[in-house]
């Protein structure tokens, strides 16, 4: 198990980075939404589409999302630059900090994208299953659930160290059962579960559809109406 004591916080060339001392192989991880490679994600859109279809977002709709386990925001940036304001949660320190940086810096970016894109992007240091329905404000139309799973962590030279870094900061914190439960509760018209292609269901719960892809897919959640309530009655 790597231990909170083995990551280094600091900041290089103006933005916050964290290294692991026991696995100096993956270098440093910060960030960035101003990163080339992301630019590359919007210009060639299959995985975005995927997502995008996955929340059910309509040409000229915006919806309210909740993230509630937002990583390094990178899919979050993804539902933003489309429109959508995006709530994200993230109990981690290491990672809340990495990604209140890149939002701080990107909200600044000389690409107005960019700054649109992390202006409806809204960040709370939070455990998602320990927040209350009220204290979120407004009910969103989605919630979007990416848990970290054991199933995910294998050694391979195909993870990207944004991923292989998560994978150590979070071995020690699993995602708790029941929060599925949690999220349809919330009175979402919809949970979207992202999971790895032949992972089961989470907390073995059918879905209401899947929408494949090569190494993920979407296990989409369709709440009834009778559960979407207002947070003011």
């Amino acid at each position: 198990m790597t231990l909170a004591a083995d990551f280094q916080l600091e900041r290089q060339e103006g933005q916050l980075a964290l290294s692991c001392r026991s696995d100096p192989s993956l270098g440093t991880v910060s960030v960035d939404f101003d990163d080339k490679s992301l630019a590359w994600r919007q210009r060639h859109p299959a995985q975005p589409e995927a997502l995008l279809k996955a929340v059910g977002l309509r040409t000229g709709q915006a919806l309210r999302i909740l993230d509630a386990t937002a990583g390094f925001g990178l899919d979050a940036f993804i539902l933003a630059n489309a429109g959508c304001e995006v709530q994200m949660l993230e109990r981690n320190a290491w990672v809340h900090a990495l990604l209140a940086d890149g939002l701080q810096r990107a909200a600044g970016s000389d690409d107005e994208r960019v700054r649109k894109a992390v202006s409806r992007m809204h960040l709370l240091h939070a455990d998602s299953t320990l927040v209350e329905r009220e204290s979120l404000g407004e009910v969103p139309d989605v919630v979007y659930l990416d848990p970290m799973f054991p199933e995910r962590r294998r050694k391979s030279a195909k993870v990207k160290k944004h991923m292989a870094m998560l994978q150590l900061l979070l071995e020690a914190e699993p995602d708790a059962p029941g929060m599925l439960a949690w999220a349809m509760g919330l009175g979402a018209k919809r949970v979207v579960v992202k999971r790895p292609r032949i992972a089961g269901f989470l907390d073995a719960c059918k879905p209401s559809y899947q929408l494949p892809g090569s190494s993920s897919r979407f296990d989409v959640y369709l709440c009834q109406p009778s559960n979407r309530t207002s947070t003011s009655s």
